[in-house]
């Protein structure tokens, strides 16, 4: 019996859903981790691939495509998958983002986590935000949401259908904004909080000269910043709900940069 009639796919099918899935898994939040061994991650692009071959339909056949036809329409398929995951990880990257907004004004600027998850170095309160955005992410099936657009993916571009129209463009800039606009969002109650106790110290110093503010001031700003955080933290889980949900910022924008990156 053929192996390729029994499985209900053939080679070809197989290699683009594997390789759009590998782009997805080297960009996607969470997924791109390093703490999650590259075997397993081939392994569950794999088994993506295994999912979602027997229903691509494409008249493609890589066997008989010259070498080059063939690598040019593999990585055509690996642009998509690494465009839909960073498209979703700007989320996190605005939470990061965020976490340059809290650290400097409490003085935590010179300080730097190693982070995991991308093996650079982040601020204390960046990776305490990219933890509770995965933990947020995991906990509304975002990853879940993730995987169910990359299936419907197909249904938008096709197998070689990939061409990056000008109004693309449109849609980066517009991703890349609202990953500043939500880290300014998420930033702004600890900032404002903060600039008005350095203005409160300040005023204390000329009335109190004598009172040693700049030294007080760390401690000071340390504690009410971390107060500040503590009261807010139901309002980031909003906004990073609001953000990582089905119908979401982020996966709004996705569905959008699909819809133009097909010819």
């Amino acid at each position: 019996m053929n192996i390729e009639a029994f499985i209900g796919m053939n080679i070809t099918q197989f290699l683009l859903g594997l390789v759009r899935a590998s782009g997805l898994m080297v960009t996607a939040p969470l997924f791109q981790s390093r703490s999650i061994p590259a075997q397993a991650k081939a392994l569950f692009a794999g088994a993506l691939a295994l999912t979602v071959a027997p229903y691509i339909q494409s008249d493609l056949d890589l066997e008989a495509f010259s070498y080059w036809m063939a690598i040019v329409t593999l990585i055509q398929e690996m642009i998509v998958g690494l465009i839909m995951g960073l498209m979703v990880n700007l989320t996190m990257y605005a939470l990061q983002l965020a976490g340059y907004f809290f650290d400097v004004p409490m003085g935590f600027g010179m300080i730097n986590v190693l982070d995991p998850q991308s093996g650079t170095e982040m601020p204390l309160l960046g990776q305490f935000n990219a933890i509770l955005g995965g933990l947020i992410f995991l906990a509304i099936d975002g990853h879940h949401t993730l995987i169910s657009s990359f299936i419907k993916s197909y249904d938008v571009i096709g197998p070689g259908a990939f061409f990056f129209h000008r109004e693309a463009v449109g849609v980066f800039l517009r991703a890349f904004s609202n990953m500043f606009y939500l880290g300014f969002k998420i930033g702004i109650p600890i900032v404002g909080t903060i600039f008005l106790t350095d203005v409160a110290l300040g005023m204390i110093s000329k009335l109190i000269p004598q009172i040693n503010v700049f030294v007080m001031g760390f401690s000071i700003k340390i504690i009410v910043g971390l107060m500040t955080l503590a009261m807010f933290i139901p309002a980031y889980v909003y906004l990073i709900e609001q953000n990582f949900s089905s119908s979401g910022t982020a996966f709004k924008l996705l569905r959008m940069i699909l819809r133009h990156l097909t010819g």
